[in-house]
C-alpha cells in the first residue's frame, strides 16, 4: 500500500503598517501516513515561494496577491473510478502577532484545477474566506495511469483602518491533496 494525501504548509506574514501587508511561503512537502491500495502521488510542489500583498491604502477595499499560487503533483496508477481533492485551512483564528487581523480577511480563489493524461478532469470549488476549517478548494475525477494535476489559486487580501498590522504577523496555511 502507497501513501494517497499528502500536505505542506504555508506562513502568511504581515508587515507594521495600519493594515497587513505580507508573504506567503510554501514550507517543506511532508507526505502524510494514510495508506490506500490505488494511487500514488508524487512530485508534489507549490509555487511560487512567496505571495506578496501590498497593503497601502484600506480605502481600496482588497489587494491581490503579487502573484497565483499553484499546486501541481502527479498521480501514479490513478483510475477514473476515483476522485481527487484539494483543501485549505488556516492554523488560528486570527493572525499571530496581529489579533486584529482575521483570518477571513484573506480570500482564496481557485482560479483553475487541470489534469493532463488519460481521462481524468478538474474543477474548482469557487473562493471564499480563509477558516480553520478545511475547505475544499478543487476536486475532480483522476486519470487512468500516471497524470499531472494542477491548481492555480488566488490570494486577496481585505484591506480595512480596523486591521492593525505590526512587524511580525504570521499565519500558518495546511494544504492537503488527496488522491484514494
Amino acid at each position: 500500500m502507497r501513501s494517497n494525501a499528502r500536505f505542506f504548509a504555508a506562513v502568511l506574514v504581515c508587515g507594521a503598517q495600519v493594515t497587513c501587508a505580507g508573504s506567503l511561503l510554501a514550507g517543506r512537502l511532508t507526505p502524510s501516513h494514510l495508506s490506500m491500495p490505488m494511487a500514488t502521488l508524487g512530485s508534489l510542489s507549490a509555487t511560487p515561494g512567496t505571495i506578496t500583498f501590498q497593503a497601502t491604502n484600506p480605502d481600496l477595499g482588497a489587494v491581490s496577491g503579487s502573484a497565483p499560487g499553484n499546486i501541481t503533483w502527479i498521480v501514479l496508477g490513478g483510475s477514473q473510478t476515483q476522485n481527487w481533492t484539494v483543501t485549505v485551512q488556516a492554523g488560528a483564528n486570527s493572525f499571530a502577532g496581529c489579533p486584529t487581523v482575521p483570518i477571513s480577511a484573506v480570500r482564496v480563489t481557485c482560479a483553475s484545477a487541470t489534469v493532463s493524461g488519460s481521462g481524468g478532469n478538474g474543477g474548482c470549488n469557487g473562493s471564499f474566506p480563509l477558516s480553520t476549517t478545511p475547505q475544499q478548494i478543487a476536486g475532480g475525477t483522476q486519470g487512468d495511469g500516471a497524470n499531472s494535476y494542477s491548481v492555480s489559486l488566488n490570494f486577496t487580501l481585505a484591506e480595512s483602518w480596523r486591521y492593525v498590522a505590526n512587524s511580525s504577523c504570521t499565519l500558518t496555511l495546511t494544504y492537503f491533496v488527496s488522491a484514494p
